[in-house]
């Protein structure tokens, strides 16, 4: 609970450095690209917490990290900022804290769709417009493909969850034939 609470501060202060300008949403994703290398990297995990390695070396592989996934300055001076802290472990909590965040300032809610085949433009914007009826605001989807849910779709506002999958239908649907015989 303690590293949550130190993630939104970095990401508050993050956001106030680029709220109003243009990079806004760029740091967003950036701290969120850095964030996934860091997470899918045991290397790099290990390189950024080893206390023999000096400083500034730590500080030229967060650089060289971040020009290979196209990081812009402003991103890399928050990242330098949580590794010159010793913070580095709850780099994923800040980029996901940032981008909560930033939806909240935007006006904007993560909705995140499951569906068995990728969604055409059309599926989209027709998904766009009953999440914005829903929750009022302008939904940012988020999609991804799980074939085992044969049809249909499954989205998560927040903690709500709409289960339209075929999957679910055929349980609901054996569960209510298993009660009756």
């Amino acid at each position: 609970m303690r590293d949550k609470r130190v993630a939104v501060r970095y990401a508050d202060a993050a956001l106030a450095a680029a709220k109003g300008t243009p990079e806004m949403e760029k740091t967003g994703q950036d701290l969120s690209a850095f964030a996934q290398a860091y997470a899918a990297s045991a290397d790099l995990r290990k390189i950024l917490a080893h206390p023999g390695v000096s400083a500034e070396k730590k500080k030229g592989i967060v650089q060289k990290t971040a020009a290979k996934l196209g990081i812009a300055p402003k991103a890399v001076s928050v990242l330098e900022t949580v590794l010159k802290r010793g913070r580095m472990d709850v780099v994923t909590d800040i980029a996901e804290s940032y981008g909560v965040k930033m939806d909240e300032l935007l006006g904007r809610q993560k909705v995140s769709v499951t569906s068995a085949f990728p969604l055409s433009p059309s599926d989209m914007e027709g998904l766009e417009k009953v999440f914005a009826k829903i929750t009022g605001k302008k939904p940012h989807l988020e999609l991804n493909v799980d074939r085992s849910l044969i049809g249909g779709i499954v989205a998560s506002v927040g903690s709500k969850v709409y289960d339209g999958s075929v999957s679910n239908q055929l349980k609901r649907m054996k569960i209510k034939l298993e009660q009756e015989a």
